[in-house]
C-alpha cells in the first residue's frame, strides 16, 4: 500500500496529466458569428470556413446578445467527436486585442458574464468589454 505522502504526490501528477492532455487538445477559432436565426445553433465564420458551436447557455446567451453583434469573436474549446467546437472561453476582438465581456450592475456592483437583469436589485446591467484575458 502507499504512503499517504506517496499517495498525493501520485494524484497530483495524475491531475498534471490529466490537465496536459486537455491542453494539448485545446484550440483557438477566430472569427464573426453568422447572423443567428431564433433557435438554431450559433455557427461562427472562420477563415477555415463554417464552425458549428456548441455553447452553455450563459455563453451562448452572452453570444446572442444584439449589444455585441458584428463583434469578432476569439473561442477556446475543442471539437467534439460529432464535429461541433466545445466552446469553453470566448472573447470579443478590439483592434487586435481581446476583451473579457462582463455585465455590471451601477447600483450593487455586481459583474456577471451573461447579459440580463441583476441578480440582486433587478435592475439593468451593462455592458462592459474589459482589455485582457
Amino acid at each position: 500500500m502507499l504512503s499517504e505522502n506517496r499517495a498525493w504526490r501520485f494524484l497530483a501528477l495524475a491531475g498534471l496529466a490529466l490537465a496536459l492532455a486537455v491542453t494539448a487538445k485545446a484550440e483557438t477559432i477566430q472569427g464573426q458569428l453568422e447572423p443567428p436565426a431564433d433557435g438554431s445553433p450559433l455557427r461562427l465564420v472562420t477563415a477555415d470556413g463554417l464552425v458549428e458551436l456548441a455553447l452553455d447557455e450563459g455563453l451562448e446567451r452572452t453570444m446572442r446578445d444584439p449589444q455585441l453583434a458584428n463583434r469578432t469573436w476569439e473561442l477556446r474549446g475543442s471539437r467534439t467527436s460529432s464535429g461541433l467546437f466545445a466552446v469553453e472561453k470566448i472573447f470579443t476582438v478590439k483592434d487586435g486585442e481581446l476583451h473579457r465581456v462582463t455585465y455590471y450592475c451601477l447600483i450593487c456592483h455586481i459583474t456577471t458574464h451573461e447579459p440580463g437583469r441583476c441578480m440582486c436589485c433587478q435592475g439593468d446591467t451593462d455592458l462592459r468589454e474589459i482589455p485582457g484575458e
